[in-house]
């Protein structure tokens, strides 16, 4: 299955139920998910957990989605400092033959520029499948800078970028000066990307309302921004009080409150504060009061 790597993509959460998956309540979800009109789903990333997953926890994800949606596309998470450990995890990942790998740069360590193309050449060259880079980084510690991603584009295994806590000036550029699909990862800034071009969101939020984050980008694509930037107002208190507290504990709080899952994270991890949930809950319900 081939994908342009546009439109509404969701890096699912990973329920817990104990110490252990909870694979029926993923299925579900995700079923859901899938039936809200989303392009995709990132499995195993930062909103997944994915760093505090064990290797076969992630293929068993990856198992239990391809049943459950079986016409929806995957993307796998990679996220580790050594390039020989990430070129060992992209072969294993490629192996189950996902549509592609959403790779950061190496953790911790903060690379030059030369050795983060590097590193990303490496996995691209092991895993042979569309690769999504991931720069978060205030989360890596580095920057993947544009001219570092206009040379990793020369592969066409480079497919996108997913970019997150960057600019106004740096996303216009993304989009006029990388043959890249863009990709907004900082869900308080989805809006302003699409108004700028980015080419689709991978968005936390779109758990929540997922139908409204399909419509809002259809409507910019349509120069409808008026009505998109009323959609992107509703949704703009359950944004921002997501991310209040080291995520995902709010989102798991408020989809617990659903009956999705339960509340459960892996440590260093914690719940979300009774305070932020009870403000989520009465967002959910200031949401579920409007129609667009």
């Amino acid at each position: 299955m081939q994908t342009g790597f546009t439109g509404v993509w969701i890096p699912i959460i990973t329920p817990f139920d104990g110490e252990h998956i909870d694979h029926t309540a993923l299925a579900r979800l995700a079923r859901h998910l899938g039936s809200q009109g989303i392009a995709g789903l990132v499995v195993g990333a930062t909103t997944g957990e994915g760093i505090l997953l064990e290797p076969d926890e992630q293929e068993a994800l990856f198992a239990t989605l391809r049943s459950a949606v079986p016409g929806l596309p995957l993307v796998l998470g990679l996220s580790t400092a050594s390039t020989r450990d990430a070129v060992h995890r992209a072969r294993a990942l490629a192996g189950l033959q996902p549509e592609g790998l959403l790779v950061t740069p190496p953790l911790y360590v903060r690379p030059s520029q030369e050795g983060i193309r590097r590193h990303l050449e490496e996995v691209v060259q092991a895993a042979d499948l569309p690769v999504l880079v991931y720069n978060i980084p205030y989360r890596t510690g580095c920057q993947v800078e544009l001219e570092t991603l206009q040379a990793l584009a020369r592969d066409p295994r480079v497919a996108g970028l997913k970019e997150c806590g960057g600019n106004h000036e740096r996303m216009q550029r993304l989009v006029s000066e990388t043959p890249l699909s863009i990709l907004s990862g900082d869900d308080s800034q989805n809006f302003m990307a699409l108004c700028l071009g980015a080419h689709g969101v991978i968005a936390a939020s779109a758990h929540v309302m997922s139908h409204w984050h399909v419509r809002m980008q259809a409507l910019i694509r349509a120069g409808e921004l008026a009505q998109a930037r009323r959609i992107a107002d509703a949704l703009q208190p359950v944004v921002r009080d997501l991310f209040a507290e080291p995520s995902p504990a709010g989102l798991k709080a408020l989809l617990a409150e659903d009956g999705w899952c339960t509340s459960e994270l892996r440590l260093p991890f914690l719940p979300a504060s009774a305070g932020l949930q009870a403000r989520l809950r009465q967002h959910r319900q200031a949401l579920l009061a409007q129609s667009f």
